[in-house]
């Protein structure tokens, strides 16, 4: 589509990141009317928008979350509005419309510009685009239907530029939260490596990484479906409100039994989570609220969580206390203090090189 199309090199032009074809191809896509309001009506919020402007000046970072948290379609309808020829535009109800929902569109891309975390994979017959939060990060994206999607650390979402034209499908591979708009029209499908969710209009989190020897998705509100990839004819799984799924990786069970590939019954499991828990109290989802709860979690899968959570590499060196278990909250804590608060619970010493820590009895 020409509008999204138009959002991508305006934001590649901001950044500077534009090539010379792009930005010809940019000029060529503004000779269309609508284009050319898209244009103005963003330029307008842009140019008006001076504290913005200052943050991506100084601090990228800071930029990116200044735009997730003050700006909205309607502010940038709003500010184009004063003056020039985009006060015209707006005047007609279903181009306000149809550029309400290209302002969405541009909010998402210039975050995930600005943080550099976007980038496009051209195929043979299609582009992609790859969305990655790294290692000690968190990001927040608006997909061009208006689903906002919360990337944990060391995560990627793909997904293409036919999106939201018959089937809404992305694929994760990491964890995410997603809050997706409804429309009954286009399903949303979320892929992993071994499971796939299908929904029309919830939230929900969906935890999948390569090196985990589990999948887990939890529904926080809604519906969604869940079937495994490689048996399509089965029959569907439903999670309602406070259930959680995990998916157990044949492979990884295979490693320490005897070779059979387990049954379905081994592979999944479904448990209801307490309804008096608030989500930034959850394990499952507190890390979207920059919590990072752990509850009853050996030393092992705590260090896994934590590398991910400050960007270090833990190693522990005595079985003894990789087998530890703690319960707590990490919130504000730089990975000295969380070190300090664990050892409060249990007895341990620990050194820290830069970003490596070394962990002994």
């Amino acid at each position: 589509m020409n509008r999204n199309r138009v959002i991508e090199l305006f934001t590649r032009k901001l950044t500077g990141e534009a090539t010379p074809e792009e930005l010809l191809e940019y000029q060529q896509l503004l000779k269309t009317e609508g284009e050319t309001a898209l244009h103005e009506l963003m330029e307008n919020w842009w140019n008006n928008k001076p504290h913005v402007k200052d943050a991506y000046q100084s601090d990228s970072d800071q930029h990116f979350n200044q735009i997730l948290t003050t700006a909205t379609a309607d502010e940038i309808i709003e500010q184009a509005n004063v003056g020039g020829k985009s006060s015209k535009i707006i005047k007609n109800p279903s181009l306000k419309k149809w550029l309400f929902a290209a302002a969405a569109i541009f909010i998402g891309l210039i975050a995930t510009f600005q943080l550099g975390v976007f980038k496009s994979t051209v195929g043979s017959n299609f582009q992609n685009n790859v969305i990655v939060a790294k290692r000690g990060t968190k990001s927040k994206l608006i997909l061009p239907d208006g689903t906002q999607v919360w990337l944990n650390s060391e995560s990627k979402l793909t997904y293409g530029s036919s999106f939201s034209d018959s089937i809404r499908e992305v694929t994760l591979d990491g964890e995410a939260y997603f809050d997706v708009v409804k429309d009954k029209r286009h399903p949303f499908i979320v892929r992993t490596s071994a499971i796939s969710i299908r929904v029309l209009g919830t939230a929900f989190n969906v935890k999948s990484y390569q090196q985990d020897p589990t999948i887990e998705t939890t529904l926080v509100r809604g519906m969604i479906e869940v079937h495994k990839n490689n048996e399509p004819n089965a029959s569907k799984i439903i999670l309602h409100p406070n259930e959680k799924l995990v998916y157990n990786k044949p492979r990884a069970i295979t490693e320490i039994a005897t070779g059979t590939i387990p049954t379905t019954s081994q592979l999944i499991s479904i448990s209801t989570l307490p309804k008096n828990i608030a989500d930034s109290a959850r394990k499952e989802t507190s890390w979207v609220y920059g919590r990072l709860v752990f509850d009853g979690d050996s030393f092992t899968t705590l260090a896994e969580k934590m590398e991910r959570w400050y960007n270090v590499k833990i190693t522990i060196k005595n079985n003894t206390v990789a087998n530890y278990r703690f319960a707590g909250v990490f919130e504000n804590e730089n990975v000295d203090e969380a070190f300090k608060a664990l050892q409060l619970i249990a007895m341990f010493k620990y050194t820290i090189n830069e970003n490596e820590i070394i962990i002994e009895k």
